[in-house]
């Protein structure tokens, strides 16, 4: 008996080593790497693997010039714990799939009888489970598709880290250049306000007068207020986004937003259906719960069946024979985990319906807000900021011949930077928008939708807020 045993367990070892190449960590994570590397242009890391030094000085490196969108990404990406705690999932789902490649160990049983005249009788049994080597196949089967998924799942965490990376640093410029227009507002405000009290000091205007440029002035304070608010929340949005905390977060950006570009939308929705990755996964997800279908179908047929050799000793004289257990189905055939199975198969299904209805309407939303977001951007461009422009250069030769004062020309002023206000948010909103359409054209549904701004221009011409 020693002989097949010995190789049985040289089987089992080869097997192992052999299942430790075929399925490796590092393969795992070549694979997803190659998917985000295809659809982003940026390479993914899983420290496991790689370690931290690298990525620290990476990082370090990448922070010693002033920030780009694509700089950004490639920081949080060195840098992000939820994309590697997400990789973990791959090193359990690959965990699965070793262990669905496992050789069921052998049992022996051994029993010493006693009869009357005290004579031993030795028995001894070798078994296999059988039943474990014939629904091997559909056991990997189930875990090769839970970790293709789970590698799909973990690409599109990296695609989402990417997209939100992009609109934080979009937003941050945003609010950046926002700060500066405030700050030029108060400084013609507080020039007014100065005015306004010289003149009221000589007797020249009115207490209403007064009262009205102190509160033009005292509002572009708190507006400035907010708007160093929003710069400041904005920064700590992009650095946890960038992982970056105490001195790594002296971070800088220099570039502004960029004028609005042509944009391909017309095959979108159909891009954004044939490269998705969320699809994919509800197909890799329903095909592991077709296959644990079929698996437990089969288990509940054949639960249990054994084979092996029998020994036995008995008045000095040995007996061997085959040997076979089985488990006879009579009460339960496994109806339960079929069924679990089953419905698993039907959400799956469900889903992929839902998210393909989901993904063609978000390309459908994308493509309305970018392109209204750019028009928006130009009209302001090329209509509004002109018109400011020009009321300005009137109001600045009617102030020169006396006819208007200088509340009015400093009024004028205020109005050109505020309409320069909402050109800039329509810049923030259409790079938004864009990134939502790279995300989508990428195969990824992206995780929240672009925000609009707030701010209309009324019929007067002046900006307000619904």
């Amino acid at each position: 008996m020693r002989a097949p045993s010995s190789a049985l367990a040289l089987i089992g070892a080869l097997l192992s080593a052999t299942l430790s190449g075929c399925v490796s960590e590092n393969s795992a994570f070549q694979d997803v790497n190659k998917v985000v590397v295809g659809r982003t242009g940026h390479a993914v890391r899983w420290s496991h693997l790689e370690g931290e030094s690298e990525a620290q000085r990476a990082t370090a490196a990448a922070l010693t010039q002033p920030l780009t969108a694509e700089t950004a990404v490639k920081v949080a990406l060195l840098n992000s714990a939820e994309l590697q705690a997400a990789f973990e999932d791959v090193g359990i789902a690959r965990g699965s799939l070793v262990s669905a490649w496992r050789l069921p160990n052998p049992a022996a049983e051994a029993a010493v009888r006693y009869h009357g005249d005290e004579t031993a009788a030795l028995d001894f049994s070798f078994t296999e489970d059988v039943s474990e080597l014939i629904f091997l196949p559909l056991r990997v089967g189930v875990a090769n598709a839970e970790l293709d998924a789970a590698k799909l799942e973990v690409a599109g965490k990296a695609m989402d880290l990417v997209f939100r990376v992009r609109s934080a640093f979009y937003s941050y410029l945003a609010d950046q250049q926002i700060v500066e227009l405030r700050g030029t507002v108060l400084n013609a405000l507080a020039a007014s306000a100065a005015t306004a009290r010289a003149l009221h000091d000589a007797g020249n205007i009115t207490d209403l007068d007064l009262a009205n440029e102190q509160v033009l002035y005292d509002e572009a304070r708190v507006n400035l207020a907010t708007a160093q608010t929003n710069i400041s929340v904005s920064r700590q949005q992009l650095s946890s986004l960038l992982g970056v905390w105490g001195r790594t977060d002296a971070w800088k950006v220099e570039s502004r937003l960029a004028e609005p570009g042509d944009v391909a939308l017309s095959d979108l929705e159909a891009r954004a259906v044939q490269s998705s990755i969320d699809l994919e996964v509800i197909r890799h997800r329903f095909t592991a719960a077709a296959k644990r279908a079929n698996l437990e179908r089969a288990n509940g047929l054949l639960p249990e069946l054994k084979a092996g050799v029998g020994v036995e000793r008995e008045h000095d004289k040995w007996g061997y024979g085959p040997l076979v257990e089985v488990e006879v189905p009579l009460f339960y055939q496994g109806q339960g985990e079929v069924a679990r199975a089953r419905a698993q198969m039907r959400r799956q299904a469900q889903l992929l319906r839902a998210r393909s209805v989901q993904l063609r309407s978000a390309a459908r939303n994308a493509a309305v807000r970018v392109a209204a977001t750019r028009d928006r951007a130009h009209y302001f461009k090329t209509v509004l900021l002109p018109a400011r422009q020009r009321i300005l250069e009137q109001t600045q030769l009617q102030f020169n011949a006396m006819n208007l004062s200088v509340f009015q020309l400093l009024l004028a002023k205020r109005d050109q930077v505020e309409t320069a206000r909402l050109y800039v948010e329509a810049l923030r909103d259409y790079w938004l928008a864009r990134a939502e359409v790279e995300q989508l054209r990428s195969g990824r549904l992206t995780p929240g939708v672009a925000v609009m701004a707030t701010d209309v221009v009324t019929s007067s011409g002046r900006p307000g807020a619904h």
